[in-house]
């Protein structure tokens, strides 16, 4: 099948001959899959989307359908022998997850930089069809059709403070930390500037499948879904959750007779009471030792951190943002709750998250 391009030879990392990695053209993406492909194909995108997958859209082969948001309703489609989506991450992950069922292969047409629901290894949680391993996907990242180059960099900040989470709650929690999947994203997210748009996908797309793999996501990721409203979610996250740190390696002491009520945080937060994770005495005393024995190295890979905000925000316009984006501290209050085995968890159990 062709659709007008020749097609270039493809190296082992997925990518055109010269590099690359998951990024090409739509056009010459779709050519490689159909090529490859027999059947009926599912050209399947949200709104704006739909037109990275145009070359293939006047095919009689393929089937086009506007995703509403119910991955459930794929399944009353004709049968098809392959699937090509395109669109944010609730497209992708509907995408693969109807591929999965109909053990069909399918391809991915990410329409943003932070490739959200294209390495994820299962469907999200709840509901019938929550839970279910989802087959990878051919990805193909065509950078004429991304738009938010902005959010994926703030995505590698925020990256980068999810590792110092991992570290801070390791040394004080006596959590494992560390190993190869950390070092490599520590790599990739360390002292980011003045990234160019094909770095900031490629970056991204590894920094996903290190994170499908267990390397650290962070209590920033359930933070960032509270700003979702707003532009730059990400790397609003990041300075709400860099400033709590910081105060709480510079000055935080703990209250040991302020003991959070964690039942009323519990229901404010709408979580069950039975989630949370409330450390015994002996656990408590030892944070506490613990935290006055590496303030001083945290603290300080925190201020180098935060040394980076204004070279960040300069990228951040340089790619197009708005404005600089004010960490709304508020939305902190139930996060401990929410993301129970954050570092907020930790600062909570000293009960200093009760004036916020």
């Amino acid at each position: 099948m062709r659709l007008g391009l020749s097609v270039p030879k493809m190296n082992a990392e997925g990518g055109a001959d010269g590099g690359g990695g998951p990024i090409c053209s739509s056009r010459e993406g779709a050519e490689r899959f159909l090529a490859r492909t027999a059947g009926k194909a599912l050209l399947l995108a949200d709104g704006a989307s739909f037109s990275a997958l145009l070359p293939a859209a006047h095919l009689a082969r393929t089937v086009s359908c506007l995703f509403d948001g119910d991955a459930a309703a794929l399944f009353a489609l004709p049968e098809v022998g392959c699937v090509l989506a395109a669109g944010g991450a609730d497209t992708l992950r509907a995408a693969r997850l109807f591929a999965t069922l109909r053990r069909i292969p399918c391809a991915l047409f990410p329409a943003s930089s932070a490739l959200d629901g294209v390495y994820e290894r299962r469907f999200p949680a709840g509901g019938e069809l929550g839970g279910i391993a989802l087959t990878r996907g051919d990805v193909c990242c065509d950078l004429a059709c991304i738009s938010d180059f902005a959010e994926g960099y703030s995505r590698l900040v925020l990256a980068r403070l999810a590792l110092f989470e991992a570290k801070a709650k390791g040394l004080m929690c006596r959590t494992p930390f560390g190993g190869r999947g950390y070092e490599e994203a520590f790599a990739l997210t360390e002292g980011a500037a003045d990234l160019s748009p094909r770095d900031i996908v490629l970056r991204n797309a590894r920094l996903r499948e290190l994170e499908a793999d267990g390397a650290p996501v962070g209590e920033g990721a359930v933070l960032m879904q509270s700003f979702r409203a707003a532009p730059l979610p990400a790397l609003r996250a990041e300075r709400a959750l860099s400033a709590l740190y910081y105060a709480f390696f510079l000055r935080g002491v703990p209250r040991r007779y302020r003991v959070a009520d964690y039942r009323a945080r519990a229901a404010r937060a709408k979580v069950p009471y039975a989630a949370l994770c409330i450390p015994a005495e002996a656990e408590y005393a030892a944070r506490a030792l613990a935290l006055e024995r590496v303030r001083g190295e945290l603290l300080t890979e925190l201020v180098h951190l935060r040394s980076f905000h204004a070279a960040q925000l300069r990228t951040v316009r340089a790619l197009g943002a708005e404005g600089a984006p004010v960490p709304d501290l508020s939305a902190l209050r139930t996060l401990p709750e929410r993301a129970a085995d954050g570092l907020c968890a930790v600062i909570r159990d000293f009960g200093l998250m009760e004036e916020l």
